[in-house]
């Protein structure tokens, strides 16, 4: 699309659309490309982005939450089937991500 097509603030998405940045964000797509693919202008997507409550950086988040769950699960599963490597990769993985909670509660404390 070109440049002086691109829509600007502010900016309404339809359910297709947060499902499109969900599935996007869930392949890796950084926000610049998925700005792209939905035709959309960068520098008014990235500030929807930045905004950790909008619903852009939510649908986003839950993509990427979403492709982590499943390739997690996928080894999980693997690991249970007796693939000793898909075991190995599950336990790191289940320490790295302890750890990471660990960290963050240490860092920010408990959401209560």
């Amino acid at each position: 699309m070109e440049e002086n097509c691109k829509i600007a603030l502010p900016l309404n998405f339809s359910e297709e659309e947060y499902n499109k940045i969900m599935d996007l964000a869930a392949c890796n797509f950084t926000p610049e490309r998925i700005a792209v693919q939905l035709g959309i202008d960068k520098k008014s997507f990235l500030k929807l982005f930045f905004d950790k409550s909008s619903d852009v950086r939510q649908a986003y988040d839950a993509g990427k939450d979403k492709a982590t769950f499943n390739v997690i699960n996928a080894q999980r599963d693997l690991a249970e089937k007796g693939n000793i490597t898909a075991a190995q990769i599950f336990l790191k993985e289940s320490k790295e991500l302890e750890v990471a909670n660990i960290r963050n509660q240490c860092l920010f404390g408990d959401d209560d």
